[in-house]
């Protein structure tokens, strides 16, 4: 958090504002904890205790007193959340809820606790307990001798050379608890630091937790000029000692700049479930309401309330530019995630959403992707309302050059806990580019009922196709096995995702899910899918995407056949009809609801078996049973509800058992495992069932079948893996109520608002935008998009029923249509399409459909200059997919010492691909144009970049791209540290019009020092006239004038891309730093007809192709990095 604020260029005083979630209160605390010391540390005397207090798992009595002081500190000014807002910390770091705030408070007692004699004791055994636990988790996936490479990101672009400096430092901290190298420094740690600790033993450390790995060490691994900024200390005799010295540095540069800029930041904390948080916002913005009926998480039935100030007065951001989820996808279920969070992007070109996976459960990052969204790609983002910029472009921030060593080290196998690391970037579509500028946002797209069902139809067979057995058998290896074990989805997350969509389309909504259950419902080769139905029908319901007949009708007994004799709910007609007498069961209720609430209370003592072997699954999958009577022997039922609440604790109740108004609430033990409380699970049931049986009907709880639950607990449970069962009737273990404990309201998913939609009027005046889909319904995949433009005004209308009418492609997802001579429209798509466009004109109707066919992943080539492009939004450029990067923030490397480069050019041709290395190294092999631009393009880059650095073949500074007039004079390579990888910092000198007379000596000085001239046909001259002014705005510190050649009327980025036309804005013109560019003759009047840029390697997007593995030399056991 405190690296954020760092790197920003400092052109424009910024206000930010930012939301933290994580579901374990330790972290929340800890880092509140840390920012605390870091705006008090003013005079920085306290730096080094700071870093030992939340790094190291031992502390001296120095860093322990001051830890002590501050948890006191924060217990004092956070009696209440008011009293906290009124501390000195309450402007910078916000609470968003009380009850993260009785989190907070908990954990900080536990930090300041001084625990003496028998009590000092029991901690410190306890301490050592839980790092044991961890320690025995971790030598359980590091097995064997090999190298432990999962810290090899923070080096990069210089990992090659931390290889054996990372692993020795990783075990080092492992068994010492620090990375301190100094034996006499760490004997003085002797007291075990709380900030390690949870409320609960069974919470452990991390098996990966290193201190090196959130900071960036490839400077520790390359040269750098005294020029630019570094965080490389002097002193250090060893490389190890560098590298923590590195590190440390680099936290006391980050948190200085935390302290300047804290009265520019706001950070809020929540503590609780990421899904649960992210609807309840959303149902604020569009309710403005403080609960959405949601738990703080699953495991624990405390309410989620956004009662803090700031969410009361509506103060706190409901919407967000930059969204980052970490990889939560690995643990939630990325479509759970996406469909939560993708609400909460803000409708404009910068907005970003980033998720992220790490663990290997997929052979390909193609196959992640297409799993990430549970289906094709193009169709589920469009679904979604994003846009995966990347998969379009082929075009990456990140090299995956790091990948090759994981890839290496997994083929070893001394790891058991393979990483895939994939970073994925989605925007939202651009669906505008009228007087204004381009924007984005949203347009409802308009499907034909049964299409749309077979798109969500394949949705839910690929979120539950473990339950295809056919499936299952015909992949039966150690990896299908152990994906299978892993369980995402329940039918409570595809309602969340349909009621999503239902928000996103037009169409009839109930035809399509009356056609989508049918689908369901016959389902071929899963058998259990039919024990999970009734869990989907009432989650339908009560989100409101789609009420079944029974229960849409269910207090119309006329309408659903009730009063025929025949009827299948004959059964069920004595017991719903009001009686006189007492029932004593859900009978007695006065009105009863389709859907109720069962609470089961599960005995201590029948979860032995978990608390036993445990420890050898994690945290199994779980869920409910409600079935008919075990001694039926016929007419048996069974439904599964895995979407259940749990929690340890005590039930209370509340009024008059089998009434109406009942409920129940759970007085929660915080020792969870390690007390002696009952598990409390609650679930959502039909009232049909209940009703069937409402006395004998079974209630269990237990695990749900995988191959690591049937392997481990088979013995001991059975096939069933029940844990505990009873009857309804137990009044002591089973509770119905209307809704769960502390709810009074079903949960809500608000999906999209209105104002998330764009009006359709914007894009272009007189008209209005529409978007309808054609589905292949043998894949169930978009194959098509129509964009209606419907003329309004009457002016356009008369000239539409005589004029000449042209399509006309200007970008992926763009295309103009121009009535007449004068009159042009512009029409978008939410996805790539291809060139083939057909155009349908309604000349008395006034409209004109522009129909396109969604492109696939591949047809990039088609559309190769479209790599990093810039959009105007009111006259605001926007880079579009290409970081932003403060230049003199960034080291700058010393390419006179060539020797510890050796990774350079490595690093930089790795932008080409496996097969673009192909391609270059046999011109024979077949390629397409665009092939050949990007290809030709990245080979300029690559040649730029070793002249620069004067790798391989002698240094070189000035380039000129062909016979063109336009130079490139590099001035230097800095390290782009967010990005792990390298940007020339240089100068673009277009030479158009009359230049000064000085140029012409320049040019000439130029010749007489050789220069570089880069071979470059017209077709990728075009691609670097695309390319250049995002290199230009990424890293520019000066504002655009009123006066910019962008902002002039139907002027574009870049302004032209023909012949020897100026290409680029004169804003940035000779805004240079100081001694920028020494040497050059000519300097003071050649800058002024130049701009700064920073060039990085295009690297390739990970979904279109492999990583290039270089051939293992001859009769050579190293490896081939090395």
């Amino acid at each position: 958090m405190i690296h954020f604020r760092y790197p920003l260029t400092r052109r424009v005083a910024r206000r930010m504002d930012i939301t933290c979630c994580d579901s374990q209160r330790a972290v929340i605390a800890r880092n509140v904890l840390l920012l605390s010391l870091l705006l008090d540390d003013i005079d920085k005397k306290n730096e080094v205790p700071i870093w030992r207090i939340y790094y190291h798992l031992y502390l001296d009595q120095n860093s322990l007193g001051l830890l002590r002081s501050q948890a006191k500190k924060l217990l004092g000014l956070s009696t209440t959340i008011d009293t906290w807002i009124q501390s000195e910390y309450g402007s910078q770091l916000r609470i968003c809820d009380s009850a993260t705030l009785v989190d907070l408070r908990k954990m900080w007692t536990l930090y300041s606790s001084e625990p003496k004699g028998a009590e000092l004791t029991k901690f410190n055994r306890r301490f050592e307990s839980a790092l044991q636990k961890s320690r025995d988790r971790r030598e359980g996936l590091f097995s064997g001798t090999g190298l432990i490479l999962t810290g090899t990101r923070s080096a990069a672009p210089a990992h090659i050379g931390a290889l054996k400096d990372l692993d020795s430092l990783h075990r080092h901290y492992w068994k010492h608890g620090s990375i301190e190298l100094k034996a006499n420094v760490r004997a003085k740690a002797k007291y075990s630091n709380p900030m390690f600790l949870t409320l609960k033993d069974e919470a452990i450390l991390h098996y990966g937790s290193d201190p090196l790995f959130g900071f960036h060490l490839a400077t520790a691994y390359t040269p750098l000029s005294p020029r630019g900024p570094s965080a490389i200390p002097n002193g250090g005799t060893s490389q190890l000692e560098r590298i923590v010295a590195t590190a440390r540095a680099e936290f006391r540069e980050w948190a200085a700049s935390f302290r300047k800029h804290s009265t520019d930041i706001a950070l809020r904390f929540f503590i609780g479930d990421a899904v649960s948080f992210a609807h309840t916002l959303q149902h604020k913005r569009i309710a403005d309401v403080d609960t959405a009926g949601w738990h703080r998480s699953r495991h624990s039935f405390a309410p989620l309330t956004l009662d803090g100030p700031d969410y009361l007065a509506c103060k706190a951001p409901l919407v967000f530019d930059v969204i980052d989820t970490s990889n939560l996808c690995d643990h939630l279920g990325s479509l759970v995630l996406l469909t939560a969070v993708t609400t909460l992007l803000r409708n404009h070109p910068s907005s970003v959403l980033y998720a992220e996976v790490i663990v290997k459960f997929h052979k390909s990052r193609r196959e992640i992707l297409d799993n990430m969204v549970c289906g094709h790609v193009p169709t589920m983002s469009m679904l979604l309302g994003l846009f995966p910029v990347d998969y379009w472009t082929n075009t990456a921030s990140l090299s995956a050059d790091e990948e090759m060593l994981n890839a290496m080290n997994a083929m070893t196998g001394d790891q058991k806990h393979e990483q895939m690391f994939l970073r994925t970037r989605w925007k939202r579509p651009i669906v505008a580019g009228g007087p204004s500028g381009s924007c984005s946002g949203l347009v409802k797209m308009k499907f034909d009922a049964g299409p749309l069902a077979q798109i969500l139809y394949r949705v839910y067979l690929h979120m539950f196709r473990d339950e295809d057995y056919a499936l299952r058998f015909a992949n039966m290896n150690l990896d299908a096995l152990r994906n299978s074990s892993v369980v995402w989805y329940q039918r409570a997350s595809f309602a969340s995702f349909l009621f999503l969509i239902k928000t996103r389309t037009e169409c009839d909504w109930d035809n399509a899910m009356d056609a989508l259950t049918m689908l369901i419902e016959n389902r071929r080769n899963a058998p259990m899918g039919m024990n999970y139905i009734q869990e989907l029908y009432i989650y339908l319901h009560m989100l409101g995407v789609f009420s079944a007949d029974l229960l849409r009708k269910w207090h119309d007994r006329k309408e659903l056949g009730l009063e025929s004799g025949d009827s299948l709910f004959a059964a069920i007609v004595p017991r719903i009809t009001p009686v006189d007498g007492k029932w004593e069961d859900l009978r007695d209720w006065k009105n009863i609801p389709p859907v109720v609430s069962v609470t089961l209370r599960v005995p201590r003592r029948k979860l032995s078996v978990l608390t036993a072997k445990g420890s050898q699954i994690g945290t199994p999958p779980v869920h409910c049973i409600l079935e008919g009577p075990h001694s039926a022997v016929m007419n048996t039922w069974q439904n599964i509800f895995p979407a259940c609440q749990m929690g340890f604790g005590e039930i209370v109740s509340k009024g008059v058992r089998h009434d109406d108004s009942f409920e129940v609430s759970v007085v929660e033990d915080d020792a969870g495992w390690n007390g002696t409380s009952a598990l409390i699970v609650s679930f959502y049931a039909p009232s049909f069932f209940l009703l069937l049986e409402p006395r004998k009907a079974v209630v269990a709880f237990g695990l749900h079948s995988t191959p690591a639950t049937s392997t481990i607990f088979f013995r001991e449970l059975g096939a069933s893996l029940s844990l505990y069962s009873t009857t309804v009737d137990n009044t002591a273990d089973v509770y119905i109520t209307r809704y769960m404990p502390h709810q009074a309201k079903f949960p809500a998913v608000p999906g999209f608002d209105a104002a998330d939609f764009m009006d359709p009027t914007v894009p272009n005046p007189g008209s209005n935008l529409a978007f309808s889909v054609d589905v292949d319904q043998r894949t169930g995949h978009i194959e098509q998009v129509t964009s209606r433009l419907n003329i309004t005004s009457s002016e356009h209308q008369s000239t539409l029923r005589s004029c000449n009418i042209q399509t006309t492609i200007v970008s992926p997802c763009q295309a103009t249509v121009t009535l007449g001579s004068t009159t042009v429209f512009v029409v978008c798509f939410p996805a790539f399409i291809t060139e083939n466009v057909k155009t349908r004109i309604a000349r008395t109707s006034s409209y004109i459909d522009v129909v396109a066919q969604i492109a696939a992943s591949s047809d990039w080539e088609k559309y190769p200059h479209f790599m990093y492009p810039v959009h105007l939004v009111d006259k605001q450029l926007v880079n579009w997919n290409l970081p932003y990067l403060n230049l003199e923030s960034s080291p700058i490397i010393d390419t006179t010492q060539t020797k510890k480069l050796d990774w350079f050019v490595t690093h930089v041709s790795l932008a080409m691909s496996a097969r673009e290395r192909a391609l270059r190294e046999d011109t024979k092999l077949r390629r397409s144009l665009g092939e050949q631009i990007r290809l030709d393009f990245k080979e300029s880059v690559f040649t730029m970049f070793t002249y620069v650095s004067g790798l391989p073949l002698g240094k070189q500074q000035v380039f000129a791209l062909g016979e063109s007039p336009i130079l490139i004079i590099g001035s230097d390579l800095c390290l782009d540290l967010a990005n792990r990888t390298v940007v020339l910092d240089c100068t673009i000198l277009h030479l158009h019009g009359n230049p000064p007379p000085a140029i012409h000596k320049f040019f000439a000085a130029m010749q007489s020092k050789k220069l570089c001239e880069i071979k470059v046909n017209d077709a990728e001259l075009r691609l670097w006239k695309q390319v250049l002014p995002a290199y230009v705005e990424r890293c520019r510190t000066w504002e655009h004038r009123e006066d910019c050649e962008y902002k002039a009327d139907d002027a574009k980025v870049p302004l032209t891309v023909d012949g020897n036309k100026p290409f680029l804005c004169t804003c940035g013109n000779g805004k240079f730093p100081a001694k920028f560019a020494t040497g050059l003759p000519h300097w003071d009047t050649v800058s002024q007809c130049a701009v700064r840029a920073a060039i990085s390697s295009p690297f390739w997007a990970p979904y279109a192709d492999e990583v290039y593995h270089p051939p293992a030399p001859e009769n050579s056991d190293s490896c081939t990095v090395c």
